[in-house]
């Protein structure tokens, strides 16, 4: 399922947008797996489950980043569906050593693209350190993710572009 307009008129709750948010991150980083998987030689397939890892934790980064940028939510809606957004991906990884080691992993590259989209330099440097900073977590080249970076960003600013809201609405 596709965020659409017509799911967001009828007044989300907080739990179903992060729910939608966790769809499409899913839908976003399969369809870019397969293109990966068309285009990787048989030494960097092995790769493969790493990098799909990796390209969930940038568009979940993605995703809070445009939230948080946005200027149709209040603070106050911004600070409710990040609490709601953390307690459902903790809840998520599970609190067994695999799931913690997943939770410290998304907390590591929140704070590094955090660092990236804080530097002062123009977009298209930020872009590139996005590609840069997923070719070094995934140990595939940078130009696997040259396109694939300012591309996942970008769809992450349109899924949260279409969850405009009534700023009265908390």
């Amino acid at each position: 399922m596709k965020l659409g307009k017509k799911q967001l008129q009828k007044g989300l709750t907080y739990d179903q947008i992060v729910y939608l948010f966790i769809e499409q991150t899913d839908g976003v980083v399969k369809d870019a797996m397969q293109t990966f998987r068309r285009k990787l030689g048989v030494v960097e397939q092995s790769k493969l489950p790493k990098m799909e890892e990796e390209l969930h934790y940038f568009f979940l980064f993605a995703l809070d980043y445009w939230w948080q940028k946005s200027f149709h939510y209040t603070q106050e809606q911004k600070d409710m569906l990040e609490r709601v957004f953390f307690y459902h991906l903790g809840t998520g990884f599970g609190d067994d050593a695999q799931g913690q080691a997943a939770w410290n992993a998304l907390q590591e590259r929140f704070i590094a693209y955090g660092e990236i989209v804080n530097e002062r330099v123009d977009d298209s440097a930020k872009l590139h350190g996005f590609a840069g900073k997923l070719s070094e977590y995934c140990g595939i080249g940078y130009l696997h993710f040259a396109i694939l970076a300012p591309s996942l960003f970008k769809t992450a600013m349109d899924t949260v572009s279409v969850l405009k809201t009534d700023k009265r609405r908390s």
